[in-house]
This record gives C-alpha cells, structure tokens and sequence, in this order.
C-alpha cells in the first residue's frame, strides 16, 4: 500500500511537473507573446516603449491596423495600432508608455471605427486581450475604479496572469450583462478619452480622431448612436467631423462585414488628405 501511495505520488508530481514545462518555456523572453492570439497587443506595447524620430503617433482597432501595419516603416507616423479588445484604457496605457519612452510628438492620431468606442471591457475577449498583457504591477497604477470594477465581473480575474493560463489562449466563457448598444461612449471610453485630453495638454501635442471605413450595412445603427457623451471628453473639436468623415462601403468590400479586402486602397487616402 505504501509503494502505491508513494508511486501515486511521483506520478502526480511529474505530471504537475509537465504541465508547467511549456508555460515556462514560453515565458523565457516572453515567447508566448509571439504564439498566442493577440500578439499584434504584444507588439504595440513593445514598439510603445522605443524612442522614435517620428513627431506623429497613431493608435487604432484591428481595421486602424490593416490600413497602418504596426509593423511597417514608416518615417511620417509611427503606427502603434493594435486591436479594439484593449478599449480605451489600453490605448491610453500605450500612449503612456510611448510618451514614458521620452517620445517628442506634435500630434496623435486615433483611428477607430465607431463600435470601438463602446467597448467598456465587458467583452467575451475582455480577459485574453485586455487582462494578460495589462493586468500587472506596470499598468495597475492606472487603472480607475471604474476598470476595476469591471474587471472583478469576470471570472478567474486574479489567475489571468498565471503561467499556464498566460501562456494560453484560454479564457473564461464570458457572458457580460452590462451591454449598452446606444450611447456612442461607453463609461470607460469617457474617463480615458478625459485622460487623454489632459496628456495633450501636458507634452502639447494635437488629437486628431478619424472613423477606418465602415461598412453600409450598420449606417443606420451608427446614425441612431447617443453621442450627448462626447461634450464631457473636452474632444467636441476633434469629433466634430467624425461621423461625417465616415466612408462607407459595400458590403462586398469587407472580409468579414469589418475588416477590408483592400486596406491599401484608403491608406493612401487618409495619408493625403489627413496625415501632413
């Protein structure tokens, strides 16, 4: 009985022991940053700490990124756009980090399509995309009550950054409540645009904030938004042209209803008409 227990034992430890091998391969370097889903977030934080000679930013959904790769080189604007998961908290964190780098810039450039400033991190991808990249001691300092009390509706919050879960593209199944599909503004959206207004203030630098081309089938929605929000973010001016700047597109000219077949197309078009 007792070689039983004492095998029984091994065997669990070994298997515990395996389970963590990969987890912690993946985390020497922060390999996993490369391999999990998201790893475009990974990479804006990343570029958001390096010094660049670029005097303009510009932050952005997934369709922001299709028309400015992060990755590509570009002495005009340095492009740090990323995914919608991360709202405007994580936006505001980038930009933190970029002008933490010592970053010298005239203007920021945020480029969303309208449902992104409704995120108020109560997504199903809240917890993947948001909470393990920014969950930790280098971000929580800014954290409002508002996010946090958002983040403790999810479930297994606090083991987010747990090696194998971190590792992982694992989630909890996420079924928010909150939803607000009216107001153009979600609660969190306010406080960190309001964030965001006052670091302009501060390294005096412009906000220019432009809608990626928006497929037809949501005009309607889009016309029936709540946007009494915007005159609290102190950004009237800058969204003044938003909604009228929209382009919007045939249906047959997304992927996916969201994302282009051709982003090239209208790079160059908000390049020469709003990028000097």
């Amino acid at each position: 009985m007792k070689k039983f227990i004492f095998h029984s034992i091994v065997f669990i430890l070994l298997c515990v022991a395996l389970f963590h091998i990969k987890p912690f391969y993946l985390l020497y370097h922060n390999h996993y940053q490369q391999v999990v889903a998201g790893r475009e977030i990974y990479y804006a934080i990343a570029k958001s700490k390096v010094k660049s000679k670029s005097k303009k930013v510009l932050f952005g959904d997934s369709v922001a990124r299709q028309l400015f790769d992060s990755k590509d080189s570009d002495s005009i604007i340095n492009s740090l756009a990323s995914n919608q998961a991360i709202g405007m908290a994580g936006q505001f964190f980038l930009l933190q980090n970029y002008l933490n780098a010592g970053n010298n810039i005239d203007t920021v450039y945020f480029f969303f399509r309208p449902f992104t400033f409704q995120n108020n991190l109560n997504q199903v991808y809240t917890y993947h995309y948001f909470l393990k990249p920014f969950y930790n001691k280098e971000y929580n300092q800014y954290f409002t009550t508002t996010v946090l009390k958002q983040i403790e509706k999810i479930p297994y919050y606090q083991f987010c950054r747990y090696p194998s879960i971190l590792t992982s593209n694992w989630a909890p199944n996420f079924s928010p409540k909150d939803t607000d599909n009216h107001s153009f503004l979600s609660p969190i959206s306010l406080e960190y645009l309001r964030k965001i207004k006052e670091l302009s203030r501060k390294y005096n630098f412009a906000i220019i904030i432009m809608p990626t081309p928006m497929n037809n089938i949501y005009q309607k929605q889009i016309q029936g938004f709540d946007t009494t929000g915007i005159a609290s973010t102190g950004l009237q001016s800058e969204f003044k042209n938003y909604f009228t700047d929209i382009i919007y597109l045939d249906n047959s000219q997304f992927v996916d209803s969201s994302h282009l077949i051709k982003p090239e197309v209208y790079t160059q078009y908000y390049k020469t008409k709003f990028i000097k």
